[in-house]
């Protein structure tokens, strides 16, 4: 299989799980086990109203997460068309493919395989729903840009 051939292949089997997971975390599809959706409706919906007002969720012992975590918190307001949960699965969605398509650049070129991106691409599913419940994925993407970014550009890296 050449490298193109990997590629497409990758992409075709990435989204036919994807599209699965989305049905899955949105419940049009429901699989037995416990229902770990409700920690974005629930949990992070909470605190992202705190984190509105302006400070960290001080009085709640779940929270206990860097600073930062809170731009993954408060990120579903960037879609305001979307209620929350929704806005947060369909950003994971988004970090998700970012990530792939990262891994996929990465894999590129005359004799190389996308490695990296296969393993992503059969990896996230065996998470299930919590791959999309949890705000890890995005905080993966940028750890993936920032590792790859780092080959050529330290401070980049750094940054992220």
């Amino acid at each position: 299989m050449t490298g193109s051939t990997g590629a497409r292949l990758a992409v075709a089997v990435w989204a036919l799980t994807r599209v699965a997971l989305l049905l899955c975390v949105t419940k049009v599809i429901t699989l037995p086990g416990p229902d770990v959706t409700s920690d974005v409706s629930v949990i992070y919906h909470g605190w992202s109203e705190v984190l509105k007002t302006g400070t960290y969720p001080q009085s709640d012992v779940t929270w206990q997460y860097p600073p930062l975590a809170a731009l993954a918190v408060l990120s579903p307001a960037l879609l305001p068309f979307l209620d929350y949960a929704s806005a947060f699965f369909v950003l994971a969605f988004v970090c998700d493919l970012l990530v792939l398509g990262l891994l996929l650049y990465a894999g590129r070129g005359d004799g190389r395989w996308p490695a990296g991106a296969w393993v992503w691409v059969a990896g996230v599913p065996l998470l299930g729903t919590t791959a999309y419940a949890r705000y890890d994925v995005m905080v993966t993407a940028v750890a993936v840009a920032a590792l790859l970014a780092g080959l050529r550009h330290p401070r980049v890296l750094g940054a992220l």
